[in-house]
């Protein structure tokens, strides 16, 4: 059995990953630009960037 790593996410955070996910598809797959976040959205998905980067073992943070 592979190492698993469990989140808890929020609805609006996992909305927000979901809607980032599909952007950046869109962006690779036909060239579409990729919106700006507002800062909410950001502050959500950089928290769960940071979390998912201690349970990986790293700081929490990139250099």
């Amino acid at each position: 059995m592979a190492d698993l790593i469990e989140l808890n996410l929020d609805r609006p955070t996992a909305e927000d990953l979901r809607n980032a996910l599909y952007d950046l598809g869109e962006h690779l797959a036909a060239g579409r630009p990729i919106p700006e976040m507002d800062a909410a959205t950001s502050r959500r998905l950089g928290a769960l960037l940071r979390d998912l980067d201690i349970r990986l073992g790293g700081p929490g943070r990139f250099a």
